[in-house]
């Protein structure tokens, strides 16, 4: 459980997301022993929006799916939250997170509007690609993922200068439904492939 817990977190570390998802097939065949559940990767999901953008955006698609296979794994409670937030606090991140993000935004303006993320996918380095995710012990509740990609490649395509503000707020994920569970941003409509 704590080398997936690690692994999930920086699969590019340890293997990538292979490793990750036999991590998550050696875990569920020791809780299938007591449980009698199963882990299946992706099941019907295959066509879920976040399924169908996985490739989108080519220097953050790894954080992406990591991000998909912690939430699954947290529905499971095999996911170790490194802040757990109170109904209170989830409740303004699954209310606002969409309409919040309809314009570009950063990590660090994520990070002073919603607090400090429940579970960071990606590396450490505020400027490279990652998915934040926000969560509370139920879990049954939604997880509000933040898909964020590199300063760098934002400021090289002439969109302004935001390499000081962080990574790229690519999108917002509340629930797979595009409607009103998705919004991709200025930058992020932009890098969409």
């Amino acid at each position: 459980m704590e080398e997936f817990n690690q692994a999930v977190r920086r699969p590019d570390e340890f293997g990538g997301l292979s490793e990750v998802a036999r991590l998550l097939d050696r875990i569920a065949a020791s809780e299938q022993r007591t449980t009698g559940s199963v882990w299946i990767p992706d099941t019907n999901a295959r066509l879920a929006p976040s399924a169908m953008l996985r490739g989108a955006f080519l220097d953050s698609d790894i954080y992406v799916i990591a991000s998909q296979y912690g939430e699954d794994a947290h529905r499971r409670g095999w996911l170790r939250l490194d802040r757990r937030l109170t109904p209170p606090e989830h409740a303004v991140v699954v209310n606002r997170a969409v309409a919040w993000s309809e314009t570009d935004r950063s990590l660090y303006e994520i990070l002073a509007e919603f607090g400090p993320p429940s579970v960071t996918f990606g590396p450490q380095d505020p400027y490279r690609p990652k998915t934040l995710s926000y969560a509370t012990d139920d879990p049954s509740a939604p997880v509000v993922a933040f898909h964020l990609g590199s300063a760098q490649a934002d400021s090289d395509s002439g969109s302004g200068d935001r390499t000081s503000a962080g990574a790229v707020l690519l999108a917002v994920r509340v629930r797979d439904d595009f409607l009103d569970g998705w919004e991709l941003t200025p930058s992020g409509l932009g890098r969409f492939h």
